[in-house]
């Protein structure tokens, strides 16, 4: 039996968001970026002509003339998406440089904290650090009521209040918030409202967030200085003042190295040999299919007759 899986297909706006960021000697760190899925997933033609051809009852197709083909052609499809995708990162990535005019970097130094991300860290940035994981990261915990006395407060909430974390008690028994440092590099609450923009894109059931690595760092004095305290707004405390100084102040540019360019998750197509696999596939390069996505082919039968 040979397989399909079936989808919507969702053509998409493209802005890119810059995560983590951690200290290598070098100057170079390894930054998880976000972004809608710019990418249509379509079916490659062979497998277009293969279904034609087996749901009509007077042809006669084999497994090795007709499927096999078919399943090489859409592997080779999900390839050149991927491949797709990481242009069209590279590119946005320039174009922002572009667009500020003065060499610096919306994504870099990076505004989304993740030290506190679980996982094992490859290049500094956690394995997990995909976004539908990121957004339940855990930070500091609440101390007093109307919030969850004794739970930590998640990433995701950190942002929805504008970037303050639990910090103990007020003298009144209330509960304290602390935010990072204004005027430090990584501290840039201007940014924060994109991070609502890639929750309800991710909350879309008809748009992705896909999740990929770049090596950065700056022009001038190598990486950014990590924050030394393990939370939320502590983490965006790291990086130099950019608060104005007689004579003004020039922040370093920001280098990226394109080649480096890595889908945290990329699109897989389904290893069973007998399975053709179509939007949404075996493994997507976002979050993953609903269940209401399930296949609208159902299970197509491969003949294996001599041809």
């Amino acid at each position: 039996m040979a397989t399909f899986n079936g989808g919507r297909m969702v053509a998409l706006s493209v802005c890119l968001l810059f995560a983590n960021a951690s200290f290598a000697q070098d100057g170079w760190v390894t930054v998880a970026v976000y972004m809608p899925d710019p990418i249509v997933e379509q079916m490659a033609p062979e497998v277009e002509a293969y279904i034609e051809k087996w749901l009509d009852p007077l042809t006669w197709e084999t497994f090795e003339r007709d499927f096999t083909p078919a399943r090489e052609a859409q592997l080779a499809q999900v390839e050149a998406e991927n491949e797709a995708r990481i242009q069209a990162a590279e590119a946005f990535l320039r174009a922002d440089l572009v667009r500020r005019k003065d060499g610096t970097s919306t994504w870099y130094p990076a505004w989304i904290p993740l030290a506190l991300a679980k996982g094992d860290k490859e290049e500094g940035v956690p394995t997990d650090s995909l976004f539908k994981n990121i957004l339940k990261i855990e930070g500091p915990t609440f101390s007093a009521e109307p919030f969850r006395v004794g739970k930590p407060q998640t990433l995701r909430e950190f942002f929805e209040r504008d970037g303050e974390e639990p910090d103990g008690l007020n003298a009144d028994g209330s509960q304290k918030f602390r935010s990072c440092i204004l005027g430090r590099e990584r501290c840039r609450k201007n940014e924060f409202a994109n991070f609502a923009d890639l929750v309800d894109f991710h909350e879309n059931p008809e748009v992705n967030v896909i999740s990929f690595t770049v090596r950065a760092r700056r022009s001038e004095g190598g990486a950014l200085p990590p924050g030394e305290d393990p939370t939320f707004a502590g983490e965006l405390d790291g990086g130099d003042s950019t608060k104005p100084v007689e004579g003004g102040v020039t922040l370093p540019s920001a280098e990226f190295d394109y080649d480096s360019i890595r889908l945290l998750q990329p699109a897989e197509h389904d290893p069973d040999e007998y399975v053709i696999d179509i939007s949404p596939y075996w493994t997507p390069a976002a979050k993953p299919a609903a269940s209401a996505e399930a296949s609208s082919w159902g299970r197509i039968k491969a003949t294996f007759a001599d041809n």
